[in-house]
């Protein structure tokens, strides 16, 4: 299910709600969603399923993000998830469209980033 900032805002510090980047980890360092988790997305769906429901659990929903939309990296995520029997949201906007609201983010770039902004 594809979602908006709002819903993402709402349900992203929810107990049961892992909000994960699925980024390479060289990008998640750079800059991500402030309190997400990065697991890059690999080729190889199914074992990308198996390791993130191994790290986090079965009763977990998944708030998956990329980088923005049009890019097909968190829909991938999204769909391997949910075909793997896993709760998932999908915000296909991600980082950029977060960034650009002023919303909180982390990494190396972020400093960087706020300052070219002001």
């Amino acid at each position: 299910m594809r979602i908006e900032k709002e819903t993402m805002i709402e349900n992203m510090n929810k107990d049961h709600v892992v909000v994960l980047n699925v980024l390479s980890k060289n990008d998640f360092k750079k800059l991500h969603i402030k309190g997400s988790e990065n697991y890059p997305l690999t080729e190889d769906t199914v074992e990308f399923c198996k390791e993130v429901v191994g790290k986090y659990g079965k009763g977990k929903t998944f708030i998956v993000y990329g980088d923005r939309f049009g890019l097909l990296e968190s829909y991938f995520a999204a769909k391997a998830l949910e075909d793997h029997g896993q709760k998932v949201m999908n915000y296909s906007a991600g980082l950029q469209e977060w960034y650009r609201a002023g919303l909180p983010v982390e990494g190396t770039e972020s400093i960087a980033k706020t300052a070219v902004k002001a």
